[in-house]
């Protein structure tokens, strides 16, 4: 079982013709683990995903 995240919210305001959006980023804040070893991690997964459509 995994545990659970916690998230690192960014909130951006965008004004473009007479609308004002704002856009909230969610992304996981790992503990434990670098960035690069869960960058590497996703990376291996994907390639076993996408190698089976070869």
């Amino acid at each position: 079982m995994r545990s659970k995240l916690s998230y690192i919210t960014n909130t951006a305001s965008i004004n473009q013709d007479n609308m004002h959006l704002v856009v909230v980023h969610h992304c996981p804040q790992y503990i434990g683990k670098s960035q690069e070893i869960i960058k590497q991690e996703i990376e291996k997964e994907l390639f076993h995903i996408f190698q089976k459509y070869e």
